[in-house]
């Protein structure tokens, strides 16, 4: 999902206050007798009316830029731990391998070392971006670990 820039979120906000101010605006019109000063309060009330929506609108597009960025910074601290597991575990074996001096090995490890790298970037990158949920996926396998 692309973010909208400052600009179109007060342009959202405007043109909804001025659809609010529009329609309160004709309904009066519409339905109140046509007496000047009835009119002039009946408009100045729309128009508060017409402000104070383009304020709620901002309120609440702030309020979910703010859950959104919870929501990603909630994913990217769990992509961390992951990442600082995943890397715990590895080293140890990653020692091993380096210790018994073979060629072959090393080269092995060494690739599933990078494997490993590039899927936690790529892991994490989803993660921030929104791409993946991982919080699903977790339950579901913590759920399934109980089961058995």
């Amino acid at each position: 999902m692309k973010r909208a820039s400052n600009g179109s979120k007060i342009l959202i906000s405007i043109v909804c206050g001025l659809l609010v101010g529009f329609i309160a605006a004709g309904i009066h019109w519409a339905t109140v007798p046509h007496e000047r000063v009835l009119l002039t309060h009946m408009l100045l009330g729309d128009l508060i009316a017409s402000l104070s929506t383009v304020i709620v609108c901002l309120a609440i597009q702030l309020r979910q830029e703010e859950v959104h960025f919870a929501s990603a910074m909630s994913r990217a601290a769990i992509v961390s731990e992951l990442n600082h597991h995943v890397r715990n575990a590895v080293f140890p074996l990653c020692l091993a391998v380096q210790k018994l001096g073979d060629k072959d090995a090393s080269q092995v490890a060494n690739e599933a070392v990078e494997r490993i790298n590039i899927a936690l970037k790529e892991a994490t990158a989803d993660a921030i971006s929104g791409r993946a949920s991982y919080s699903d996926e977790i339950a579901a396998k913590n759920g399934s670990l109980l089961v058995h």
